[in-house]
């Protein structure tokens, strides 16, 4: 193994409060030292420096740490693509397409769909007459629930795509986990392949299913949101936290 993919939310911090989980920093701080790592969040509130600076603050050593979000992705398309945008979701989602040059109208050629905790059915109404006309339709990940707090989960983005792509009748173009494009983009900014990389993470569905589909290795872990994995998925190794891992012998 030459580096690790873990995910952030329910497996290294306990929630969007961002409070790590007990010992969890000294872990990861030790394992910076012997693997490339990258984490693998679909959090799409807040912009990659934002998420790196917090991190840092509370400890975690993030110097050659990759951090790979959705809105890592969006910059990437949006800077290739022409037109205008209209989005569902936070500032930071705005901070990116302003980032890449992009204007945002109500009119836009181009839908982004991200997690949006204001979410009204005025916006949801304009992003499906803009879908049924045509306009390219960007989903930033496909989660249905995430972790608000301990103990507590919320519909994610994947419950407002599911809705507009039922009004539309079209499929958005997700670009978060669990697609395997994210996974590869992973391993292109780490310079790792797929055969190097352990995946850890507390869903089942977005850090063990699809990861496995194209050739990691994945771990579960029951500090987040899923307690249990679904019978037709089969985790590589299961464990209760992200410390209790035997990174040594995986």
């Amino acid at each position: 193994m030459k580096g690790i993919f873990t995910d952030l939310v329910g497996t290294l911090v306990k929630g969007k409060t961002m409070e790590p989980f007990e010992d969890v920093v000294e872990k990861f701080n030790q394992l910076k030292n012997k693997f490339k790592i990258v984490i693998i969040t679909n959090n799409t509130t807040e912009t990659p420096d934002s998420i790196k600076r917090k991190l840092s603050e509370i400890g975690f050593n993030m110097d050659g740490v990759y951090l790979l979000t959705p809105l890592v992705v969006l910059q990437d398309i949006l800077n290739d693509s022409k037109g205008d945008v209209f989005y569902i979701g936070s500032d930071a989602v705005k901070e990116i397409i302003i980032n890449s040059g992009k204007t945002i109208k109500e009119n836009g050629s181009i839908v982004v769909v991200g997690l949006d905790l204001k979410l009204t059915y005025e916006k949801l109404y304009n992003a499906t007459n803009l879908i049924l006309n045509g306009a390219k339709f960007i989903g930033l990940h496909r989660n249905r629930l995430f972790l608000k707090q301990p103990g507590k989960v919320a519909p994610s983005v994947g419950s407002t795509i599911a809705f507009l792509e039922y009004a539309s009748g079209r499929k958005a173009k997700i670009i978060g986990k669990p697609e395997k494009e994210f996974f590869k983009k992973g391993c292109n900014i780490a310079g790792l392949s797929v055969e190097d990389v352990w995946v850890i993470g507390d869903d089942p569905y977005s850090e063990v299913s699809a990861p496995q589909s194209i050739g990691f290795k994945a771990i579960f872990v029951k500090s987040g949101k899923y307690k249990y994995t679904p019978p037709d998925i089969i985790p590589d190794r299961v464990y209760n936290n992200f410390v209790e891992v035997d990174w040594e012998n995986l």
